[in-house]
């Protein structure tokens, strides 16, 4: 293969682009074009290249020039490889030698390892870092943070190998290595091999720089346990800290031009100051979060005063074309009462229930989007409130009568019911599966158990409206079974804040794409038939992650109401007094730019329930769903 040169009309991107006979990229001020025209056709695209080097589109550096070079230097495969798999990257090959060869090592240096084998196990690792030290693949780790953290964990080993000969200053000289990599959270003082060096000065001094780099995360000075009562000091350090962690990581501060967020810390500052108790704080400092209107974004109070903020009586409630209705009642009493599903609630002590909502609920209420604001404010948090004050409702039933009660929020559900059911069959062929949370993996394990059954069906429907989320990897297992291609994911990034940018006059926000490699199982056999995906406002977070793969496979059809329009990673901490707080600090969007978070994603089959549905106990969302499987299944 030969290289050649041509000049670039723009050296500002990195830019990697492939046809049907060569492969080229710009790169600085030049075009590097191999002149071959024997290239991998095995679905190896420069979009993956790109990904999988983790290069975001910014100005092109010594580094991304040798890492591209490097890349169009291992395209050109002999045919053998192009059929069997794709040729592997110079990134990959490196994390994979040393990996091996670390793997060997740990097996030589066992617990019952002599010093013979625990100094073969060295050469191995020593193998493992002079392939780290390879100019190219040193380059190459600079964008690749699982091949620099390959060398920390292989100098960490080494460390451990020589402490166990005796040899000290060899250990250290690995340990400091290890720690020029990058101090991690907690120096790793817990693994065995180390209590021998604990006495040396050089060890002792890299422990207390690790407890420094601790401190600047964990912050045990500000984060203090519970009282009834905070410093003034430490009431304006947890509002200082909430600003500071959301000036420099929160990801949507584009969605909120208009708030000024330097002077909303002005305006907080006075109100902090006057909260004569822990509990009046959290009254304050709640109503800051919300004003980043990020579901992902939240401050909650110490669990010593949960009872005092989000006791609720067992009734749930829902805003149901602008009125908002009983949803269920989950205590005998309340049923004797003649609370009924279906009636609406007119007032909450004794303030009409929307004006209410406004005032003393939404403001607490962290969201991304209106119909998300809803939920919260009409479901979740309408009737929270102190568990020893009862709360005064009037209600309408459906027949018109009016009636008013006090319902004390110390009430505990006492009503039994039958669990609902994940899998059943619509009849007519159609499989229904309740996938209504991905904090475990129970809903995969139903989706599996009732395989055989799906697998027989016409039509499948995925109900998603009640999942609130937790890991997507839940989600993709079960996308998995609808379609032998990877299942794509949605486009995460993260803010990339360089100081030294900043200090020569940069003035921009600049991000670093995260892995979004599609999803890849091997099935045996999957769901070919018509797919519906249930949704709503109450799909969020991991939920939507679904939603939008789904969408991306257009493998089917959504039905139901706009998804809440909040996913991310929140970054949690602690907070004086006990609290906690969490700030979204990555960014999702859809491949090509879309994006859903502050907005939602839209069904492609819009179906509203009605305060007639909810008194009669209809579904129309499913019964539309099953309606169009039975159509598309024809």
């Amino acid at each position: 293969m030969s290289v050649e040169y041509r000049p670039a009309a723009d050296d500002s991107t990195l830019l990697f682009h492939e046809n049907s006979k060569s492969i080229w990229a710009t790169i600085g001020p030049a075009y590097i074009i191999p002149a071959a025209t024997n290239h991998c056709q095995s679905g190896v695209t420069m979009e993956k290249v790109a990904t999988y080097s983790s290069l975001s589109p910014r100005r092109a550096t010594p580094v991304s020039r040798m890492l591209a070079i490097s890349v169009l230097l291992v395209l050109p495969c002999a045919n053998a490889v192009c059929a069997g798999s794709s040729p592997q990257l110079p990134g990959e090959f490196a994390y994979e030698q040393a990996q091996n060869a670390r793997k060997q090592a740990r097996t030589i240096i066992s617990d019952q390892a002599t010093p013979d084998d625990i100094r073969k196990g060295i050469e191995l690792l020593d193998q493992a870092l002079r392939v780290l030290d390879q100019p190219q693949n040193e380059e190459i780790s600079y964008g690749n943070i699982y091949l620099r953290y390959r060398r920390y964990d292989i100098e960490l080993d080494l460390a451990a190998a020589y402490a166990r000969l005796g040899e000290k200053s060899a250990a250290l000289d690995h340990l400091e290595a290890a720690a020029h990599v990058g101090v991690l959270n907690g120096m790793p003082t817990s693994r065995s091999e180390f209590k021998s060096l604990a006495s040396e000065p050089r060890y002792q001094h890299m422990s207390e720089q690790a407890a420094a780099i601790d401190r600047l995360w964990q912050h045990p000075d500000i984060a203090t346990g519970y009282s009834e009562s905070l410093t003034p000091e430490q009431r304006v350090a947890g509002l200082s800290l909430f600003w500071s962690e959301a000036n420099y990581n929160f990801v949507y501060f584009d969605h909120i031009p208009d708030l000024n967020w330097d002077r909303t810390y002005l305006e907080f500052l006075p109100q902090v100051l006057e909260a004569k108790t822990t509990r009046e704080y959290y009254e304050v400092l709640m109503r800051l979060a919300p004003l980043l209107r990020d579901g992902h974004t939240n401050i909650y109070p110490p669990e010593e005063l949960k009872n005092r903020f989000y006791s609720r009586p067992p009734l749930r409630t829902e805003l149901v074309e602008g009125h908002v209705l009983v949803r269920d009642v989950r205590n005998v009493a309340l049923e004797k009462q003649g609370v009924h599903v279906g009636d609406e609630i007119l007032s909450v002590d004794g303030q009409p229930v929307r004006e209410y909502a406004e005032q003393h609920v939404k403001p607490y209420q962290s969201s991304s989007t209106p119909q998300d604001t809803d939920v919260r404010a009409y479901t979740y948090g309408l009737l929270s409130g102190d568990i020893d004050k009862p709360v005064a409702l009037k209600l309408r039933d459906a027949r018109g009568r009016e009636s008013s009660l006090n319902i004390s929020r110390a009430l505990s559900e006492d009503t039994k019911r039958s669990p609902k059911p994940v899998f059943r069959d619509l009849g007519n062929g159609v499989a229904y599966l309740n996938v209504d949370q991905f904090e475990n993996d129970a809903t995969v394990k139903a989706f599996e158990a009732a395989w055989s059954n799906i697998s027989k069906s016409k039509g499948l429907v995925l109900d998603l409206r009640d999942n609130g989320g937790g890991s997507t990897k839940y989600g993709l297992r079960i996308l998995s079974y609808l379609s032998l291609e990877p299942i794509p994911a949605t486009l995460p990034r993260e803010r990339d804040y360089t100081p030294t940018h900043r200090a020569q006059g940069g003035g921009r926000m600049d991000w670093t794409a995260l892995d979004h490699a599609p999803y890849k199982a091997s099935r045996k056999e999957v769901f070919t038939g018509p797919v519906a995906v249930l949704i709503g406002p109450r799909t969020f977070s991991a939920g939507e992650d679904f939603v939008a793969s789904f969408d991306m496979m257009h493998r089917g059809v959504l039905v139901g109401e706009p998804t809440g329009g909040s996913t991310g990673q929140p970054l949690r901490f602690k907070l004086p007094g006990g609290g906690f707080a969490r700030i979204c600090v990555k960014r999702d969007e859809y491949p090509d730019g879309r994006e859903f978070v502050g907005k939602g994603i839209a069904p492609n089959l819009v179906v509203h329930e009605t305060i007639a549905d909810v008194r009669a106990g209809r579904d129309p969302v499913l019964a539309r769903a099953k309606t169009e499987l039975l159509k598309s299944a024809h």
